[in-house]
């Protein structure tokens, strides 16, 4: 494999031109908001993320939230569920929420304003928390809601971004790979069957790497293949993230 430089680092105080049309044309593969939340602010979420049980999900043994990926044949259980995890989310984000300060420095970067999706008076799951324990890594995969998840209604929603808030790094290893390459409807013979994607997809294709650093935002085009590499150590890799898609212009909305 061949490394790339298609990586963004900034500051929460300096907002980069042209970034969404960047990362939807594949020019950026991420944009890394380094320090976004303080060391001592992200101990604190975790602290209090330990009260609650984790449950399993698609491609992960530990999570917090709900995600679509993991319900594409089950619409109402998805609905059902995230009612009781957006629950338990609000009581974990009481004071201070992160998922605020996210919308309201990602609004500047797509120029338009966030908020949560719903479908017929039913939210979507307000975020996930993704528990990555030692000795776990992510296939590569990609995620794609306009194909994966046509039954709901934030498949119809143009140009998806992803964003993950890193609230605890391993002490070693964790690293997000992003691959230079989208994935294509011709892509599917390489399926596998349980999760994700054969190495072969992306032989030969250029990568970055993002080191999970405690207080970094991430924004990543999704549908460029992407995998989490082992977690190493005694700590887990801990991250808040969340979908986002165009409506309009000026108006987006999240989901997981």
């Amino acid at each position: 494999m061949i490394t790339s430089n298609k990586l963004i680092l900034t500051t929460k105080d300096v907002i980069p031109t042209n970034t969404y049309k960047n990362l939807i044309s594949g020019k950026t593969s991420a944009v890394i908001i380094q320090n976004f939340l303080t060391k001592h602010r992200c101990k604190k979420i975790i602290r209090d993320i330990a009260i609650y049980e984790a449950s399993s999900g698609c491609g992960i043994k530990e999570k917090i939230g709900e995600s679509i990926n993991s319900y594409v044949s089950n619409k109402s259980e998805y609905f059902t569920k995230t009612k009781i995890s957006n629950y338990y989310l609000r009581k974990i984000f009481s004071y201070n929420d992160p998922r605020k300060i996210m919308f309201e420095k990602i609004s500047k970067l797509l120029h338009g304003k966030i908020k949560f999706a719903r479908e017929n008076s039913m939210p979507y799951s307000e975020g996930i928390i993704r528990f990555h324990i030692p000795g776990e890594s992510v296939h590569i995969h990609r995620d794609n809601a306009s194909f994966d998840a046509s039954e709901f209604s934030v498949s119809k929603l143009s140009g998806q971004i992803s964003a993950i808030l890193h609230l605890q790094s391993s002490e070693l290893g964790g690293e997000l790979v992003i691959f230079d390459k989208f994935w294509n409807c011709h892509d599917e013979c390489f399926r596998n069957q349980d999760f994700g994607y054969s190495d072969k997809i992306i032989k030969k294709i250029s990568w970055s790497s993002i080191s999970c650093n405690q207080g970094d935002l991430v924004i990543i085009n999704p549908k460029k293949y992407h995998l989490i590499n082992m977690v190493r150590g005694k700590l887990k890799r801990i991250t808040l993230g969340f979908f986002l898609g165009q409506e309009s212009e000026s108006n987006f909305h999240a989901w997981s």
